[in-house]
């Protein structure tokens, strides 16, 4: 049942090293765009009120929007999950130095 995702985890792993970060480097920047503005309505829908907008597209809208006219917090989140790779990688490699 889950052969497709062993092949895709076998190829994503057996790629060179500079094509390796890149794929990586473009899920991390892909799960800003596309999952955090989703995790974060959440959040907020749960724990505040409904977006003050309008509802779940609303916020999409107004993300992007905000992105493409260079505003600072979209960009953050969208280099929040890149940001978390770069700290699991670094503290990894603080491990196995101890």
């Amino acid at each position: 049942m889950f052969n497709w995702f062993v092949r895709a985890r076998d190829w994503y792993f057996a790629q060179p090293p500079l094509k390796f970060e890149a794929i990586t480097v473009g899920i991390a920047v892909l799960a800003g765009l596309l999952l955090m503005p989703a995790l974060i309505y959440l959040a907020g829908s749960l724990t505040l009120r409904e977006y003050a907008n309008g509802g779940f597209f609303a916020l999409y809208a107004d993300f992007y929007e905000n992105l493409f006219e260079l505003e600072s917090a979209p960009w953050i989140v969208v280099a929040g999950p890149l940001g978390l790779l770069l700290l699991i990688r670094l503290f990894r490699l603080i491990l196995r130095k101890l």
